[in-house]
């Protein structure tokens, strides 16, 4: 985290919002206009540093105005920190979820938005195979498990798992497992699972790979 918004403020993950707060201000008071300028002189003449020091000013507060916004929102911060853990240790999987973490917000947040450039530097992310499905008069007859991708019956016991961003069918036994590995939130809005043992209306599988209702 060496060129985290963490260093800028001189915090850690595990900071208090209090601790984040105050840090922020005392960072943002001594960010002047007076301080930038004088730091310009080293690199050009006073007459350019005084020129370029209101809008250098200007431009640098809106940024840690922003940086601060992001770690004090609960939901934007663990964005943020799994965006951190993805330059440190990636993997596959994890990349898939982080960037689909922050896809999410910036789709339903309007007020912080995290750049294209954050989420293009987790790298590409291969899309997975689409699962083969049987589909009869419109309705899948043998779909796969969201958790273990072999498939079941809409005839038999299966357990949904509902959430704001998507609804995962499977197994009863395998959403279970699932729902306690994630303690029973979902990994990419972090909404709380809600459980459905029988649904009456029609489901499909779209190529996003998520369960839509069809009125």
């Amino acid at each position: 985290m060496d060129y985290s918004v963490y260093r800028l403020f001189d915090l850690t993950a595990e900071s208090t919002p209090h601790e984040i707060l105050a840090k922020c201000q005392e960072r943002c008071g001594r960010w002047t206009i007076g301080n930038v300028r004088e730091r310009l002189m080293s690199e050009m003449s006073a007459a350019e540093a005084s020129v370029n020091a209101p809008t250098i000013h200007e431009n640098g507060l809106c940024h840690l105005k922003a940086a601060a916004a992001m770690l004090l929102n609960p939901a934007a911060k663990q964005c943020y920190d799994a965006w951190l853990d993805t330059r440190v240790s990636p993997s596959p999987e994890k990349n898939t979820l982080t960037r689909s973490r922050l896809l999410w917000f910036n789709q339903t947040n309007k007020n912080l938005h995290f750049s294209d450039n954050m989420i293009e530097s987790i790298g590409k992310v291969v899309p997975a195979k689409l699962p083969a499905v049987v589909i009869t008069k419109n309705v899948v007859s043998h779909p796969q498990c969201r958790a273990c991708r072999c498939s079941f019956d809409f005839s038999k016991d299966y357990l949904v798992l509902h959430c704001h961003c998507t609804t995962r069918v499977g197994h009863v036994e395998c959403l279970t497992n699932f729902s306690e590995r994630v303690a029973h939130k979902c990994p990419v809005c972090r909404q709380q699972l809600l459980k459905r043992h029988q649904v009456s209306k029609y489901l499909f599988w779209n190529v996003k790979e998520k369960y839509k209702f069809i009125a």
